[in-house]
């Protein structure tokens, strides 16, 4: 017997049986709901910084708001208090390995829903992932809750500071003397405290104090945590050029760009917003350093953008290509598309703007622009390569997502064959939108073997969210077809799988 199922093409294939239910996806269901309050007129308490521009591409295609991000950092709070209570630790892992700028955030403020030991949780997370040497932990920052000044511990005094700032109330600002009164065995909230106080002293002009403390800040965290100290790096730099030292300029963002390429070639750091200002705060005829455009492309091959082969293209590109790639990651599909747009245009081989053509389609998809998506995977589809391979892949999906059960099917059987030649995850999620396809068709036994060795094969690779995709969708085909004994086997693997 068939059974009506949807297949989704962002991260991995999704039951969608009831489209009043949303499926497993965590990120997209919490981002669908901020868009959907959005639209019936409640308003965020706190709304992600960023321009509010329109940009219309070749052919009509108009992007929203770009250079913004896919969360609040309430609305990542409240996300990650649902995952906290519903003990679903691999998933909240995901989203702290995939939002580390907005993590810091939330763990900085007393941010959405996390209660107390739900921050700790999150902060505990942060350390595994993202801390470098030394004992100085978030789990300890956000652990000490002994006021210090006036009653009030480090987490309220920097709220009330960063409200004096956006008043321009300055001078009342610095009166808080908010390096004075944090905890001296905390590393965190001494550079966090250096850093406000530096931004303060940047909108007085006063750039000598400014550097002085940014360049304090990024010391105390270079080693502990090589994240942050990054990010303050590109605002020393900034600082820098306004007081009119080129050379330090140049020095303070290369240092910037070398710990954050570092932190992507050895634990996969995604912070697309880093490398948008990083293009943009780049000194004037300073090139981009050799071994950090090594590390960006050798973190593109995983894409299948052999940038490496095109000699003749310009570092800026691979840039916009790192942009693009972990922005469609985190469902922030207008910057990708933008991104990907740029890279593009700055590179001369037909097969690399091929590729990017096709990242492109991907990030339109996942933004709900089937139509022009589909346009140039038809075009792409058309020539026989393993590219137009891929291509048909994803038109498949998108066939069987609009009900064309027969012709995504056929699309899916001719393209999947040479398959063992793409990159990973296109395998993977080819063949899992594969399983589901058997399933529409009532062939149970092959599309409950295909998604079992998916997820498997995402198991090794430790995406464990795609992983945990493939047994919702087995467990949800079990409960339709009311097999309630295997149902609820495929549910303690879901269980099983999240306390990895």
């Amino acid at each position: 017997m068939a059974i009506c199922v949807g297949i989704g093409i962002t991260g991995c294939s999704m039951f969608k049986l009831d489209a009043t239910k949303p499926g497993s996806d965590i990120v997209k269901n919490a981002l669908a709901k901020a868009k959907d309050k959005m639209q019936s007129g409640a308003k965020p308490e706190r709304i992600a910084k960023g321009s509010h521009e329109k940009v219309r591409l070749a052919g009509g295609l108009t992007l929203g708001d770009t250079d913004n991000q896919a969360f609040t950092t309430d609305g990542l709070a409240d996300v990650m208090s649902e995952l906290a209570t519903a003990e679903k630790r691999n998933s909240l892992r995901g989203l702290v390995a995939l939002y580390p700028d907005i993590v810091t955030n939330v763990l900085l403020e007393s941010a959405g829903s996390l209660d107390q030991s739900q921050r700790i949780a999150v902060a505990k997370l942060f350390d595994e992932q993202w801390k470098g040497s030394g004992d100085d932990r978030w789990e300890d920052f956000v652990s000490s809750t002994r006021p210090f000044i006036k009653g009030k511990n480090f987490i309220q005094l920097r709220a009330e500071f960063l409200q004096l700032i956006e008043n321009n109330q300055l001078d009342e600002a610095l009166d808080l003397k908010l390096t004075r009164s944090t905890p001296t065995n905390s590393i965190i909230a001494q550079a966090e405290a250096l850093r406000l106080e530096g931004i303060a002293h940047l909108m007085m002009g006063d750039h000598r104090q400014c550097i002085s403390d940014l360049d304090e800040a990024m010391n105390l965290l270079r080693s502990s945590h090589p994240y942050q100290a990054s990010q303050i790096g590109l605002l020393l730099g900034e600082a820098n050029r306004h007081a009119g030292k080129t050379e330090d300029w140049k020095s303070s963002w290369q240092a910037a760009i070398e710990i954050q390429s570092r932190w992507l070639a050895e634990r996969g750091l995604s912070d697309p917003a880093f490398w948008n200002k990083a293009a943009f705060l780049r000194p004037v005829s300073t090139e981009w350093p050799s071994s950090v455009i090594r590390r960006l492309e050798h973190s593109l091959r995983d894409e299948n953008l052999e940038f490496g082969s095109d000699k003749s293209t310009a570092s800026e590109a691979v840039v916009w290509a790192i942009v693009g790639t972990q922005s469609l990651k985190r469902h922030e599909s207008q910057n990708a598309i933008l991104a990907f747009k740029k890279s593009e245009a700055l590179v001369s081989t037909s097969a690399l703007k091929e590729e990017l053509q096709m990242q492109q389609a991907l990030a339109m998809i996942d933004g709900g622009q089937q139509g022009p998506a589909s346009a140039i995977l038809l075009r792409l589809g058309s020539k026989p390569s393993l590219l137009g391979d891929r291509s048909k892949a994803i038109l498949a999906t998108l066939k069987l997502q609009n009900g064309s059960l027969a012709q995504g099917m056929n699309l899916l059987q001719s393209s999947i064959k040479t398959s063992n030649q793409w990159p990973t995850a296109e395998r993977l999620r080819a063949q899992a939108d594969y399983g589901l396809a058997y399933l529409m068709r009532g062939k149970e036994e092959q599309g409950i073997a295909l998604l079992n060795q998916v997820h498997d094969e995402f198991v090794k690779e430790k995406s464990y969210d795609h992983a945990a995709q493939c047994l919702s969708n087995i467990a949800t085909y079990y409960d339709k077809t009311d097999q309630a004994a295997k149902h609820r086997t495929a549910i303690a693997r879901m269980k099983e799988l999240e306390s990895f």
